[in-house]
């Protein structure tokens, strides 16, 4: 298959969809009420103990991945200062998403169903938004960082940060609420389901190699002059 140079306009334009797309599974997965994907169970379970929402809770979880990456590096470079505004308009567009979708009570096999439809979103989102190389989430940014610090592959970090989301989560709701809610059959599912997706998506839509943003840039200016 031959290589598809994007332009930027396209590559934001795709990009902002596949924010959109995974912000939407994120709350499919949250309103079938089976529990969150490993990376957004630690805001639900503290939006479910305090008064603040999941988007809120999904900015400061955010903030705090951007503040270790920091740390590791030992440097704030701009990769990290876009991650801010992104983790803000993320968080505000979970709540929107939130607001929008209002189910009622519901049957097991349904909430199965809108937890699946969930699980693809989110990996049709992550596809999107990693295959246009532009800022990454903060925690899978926080993920890649420490896979290249400790070269080490990036699979077996995001399983060992997965497992510590899920600690995490299970040690939060234990001590605020003696009760596991965020954590359950859709934790599980997102795990065994999510990777398997992206890799099946990347398959089926082509195959970009893109140009540089200032590439890009340089060769509409020319080609507009």
């Amino acid at each position: 298959m031959g290589v598809i140079t994007i332009s930027l306009k396209k590559r934001l334009s795709i990009y902002l969809v596949g924010l959109l797309v995974m912000a939407l599974g994120i709350v499919l997965i949250k309103k079938a009420e089976l529990g969150m994907s490993p990376i957004s169970s630690i805001p639900a379970a503290l939006a479910g103990l305090t008064p603040f929402t999941l988007g809120n809770m999904m900015i400061a979880f955010q903030l705090v991945c951007i503040l270790l990456q920091a740390v590791i590096l030992r440097r704030f470079p701009l990769k990290l200062i876009l991650q801010l505004p992104l983790s803000v308009a993320f968080g505000y567009l979970v709540d929107l998403y939130v607001y929008l979708i209002r189910l009622g009570p519901l049957p097991v096999w349904v909430r199965i169903l809108i937890c699946l439809a969930g699980i693809f979103f989110t990996a049709l989102g992550i596809v999107l938004i990693v295959g246009m190389d532009m800022v990454l989430p903060a925690p899978d940014a926080l993920l890649r960082t420490i896979s290249q610090q400790l070269e080490k592959p990036l699979a077996p970090v995001k399983f060992a940060g997965d497992l510590t989301w899920v600690a995490v989560t299970v040690a939060i709701e234990l001590a605020g609420a003696r009760s596991i809610v965020s954590v359950g059959i859709g934790t599980v599912l997102s795990v065994l389901l999510t990777g398997r997706l992206v890799g099946l998506l990347k398959q089926r839509l082509p195959q970009w190699e893109l140009a540089p943003a200032q590439a890009v840039q340089s060769a509409e200016g020319g080609s507009a002059g």
